[in-house]
């Protein structure tokens, strides 16, 4: 086999894999939360670290096999959780230093390091690597090492084209998440300030900037200081910060690709430097979700209202 050969080969099963693992996240995912969510980093329908992982697995298969046949249960066990383990926590390490964001987390499960692996999931991924090597690679391989380098090249090259520029679209997105994250996290401070201004101006218990957020709460908080010294100028600033915070709330929400997905792409995600607002953000975006759903449940049943009431009449 030539090395264009050989790398063409290895791109394919690295997208095969990539794309099998992304189908996992997904049912899994589905089963645990019960919802359809794109689990992955990127938008497409991959999760690279697992394509990295088998690729590197099988290239670890053939070279035992080379050195003394093929290696039994227990061995592929061992050395499909050491190399996915590590592959694991180098690349949640990677992640976390490019973006400042812990993509997944195993803190809340025991004997975790760093919350980047654990070994409860270190056995699952030992029992994943001895099903995929003795299990399903036989059956893909005995097809997908028989396709022609033709057919395999040009669709590598199709592939890669749209992996490229979705690598680019969601590494961008991930530096926007972080951003607006910094940009909330002000927001919440400023309106914070001006929250507790209202509370030593009212006399009544601390309101904090999120309990301003709901509509209802902020109005009987404006509708308070009505006669007092400096109202207007607090009315307006404490008017003014609540819109902006959810101001951008709203075009978090919009992001249905970029930053939104990523929240919802990983339930677990932590930001050292942003921990109480993106708990925070999460809740709020919640709240908008049931605001929508309400408002959209009651203009259709407005309509339909309205259509009996036509037919009636």
């Amino acid at each position: 086999m030539t090395s264009f050969e050989l790398a063409v080969r290895t791109l394919y099963w690295f997208y095969v894999y990539s794309m099998l693992g992304w189908g996992l996240e997904v049912v899994y995912a589905a089963v645990k939360e019960r919802q359809l969510v794109n689990r992955g980093f990127l938008c497409g329908p991959v999760c690279p670290i697992y394509g990295c992982g088998m690729v590197v697995l099988l290239y670890a298969v053939q070279f035992l096999t080379a050195q003394g046949g093929e290696p039994g249960l227990i061995t592929v066990f061992l050395v499909g959780m050491l190399l996915t383990t590590t592959l694991e926590l180098v690349g949640g390490w990677a992640l976390f230093r490019l973006y400042h964001i812990r993509w997944w987390d195993y803190s809340h499960l025991k004997w975790n390091l760093g919350g980047y692996i654990c070994p409860q999931f270190s056995l699952l991924w030992g029992l994943g690597s001895v099903i995929m090597v003795k299990l399903i690679h036989p059956l893909l391989a005995h097809t997908g090492n028989r396709l022609p380098l033709r057919i395999v090249a040009p669709l590598d090259a199709v592939i890669t084209v749209f992996f490229l520029v979705d690598l680019g679209a969601s590494t961008a997105a991930a530096i926007g998440l972080n951003r607006r994250l910094r940009e909330i996290d002000e927001l919440r401070a400023k309106l914070r300030l001006t929250s507790d201004r209202l509370t030593t101006l009212l006399g009544t218990g601390a309101m904090t900037a999120d309990t301003l957020l709901d509509e209802q709460k902020l109005q009987l908080a404006l509708a308070k200081l009505e006669g007092r010294e400096n109202a207007v100028e607090l009315r307006g600033e404490l008017t003014a910060r609540a819109d902006a915070l959810r101001g951008k709330l709203r075009e978090l929400q919009r992001d249905s690709l970029g930053a939104r997905r990523l929240l919802r792409a990983f339930p677990r995600m932590q930001s050292p430097h942003y921990a109480e607002t993106l708990a925070a953000t999460r809740t709020a975006l919640a709240h908008l979700r049931r605001l929508a759903e309400t408002a959209k449940r009651a203009a259709r049943e407005a309509a339909e209202s309205a259509a009996d009431k036509l037919r009636r009449d």
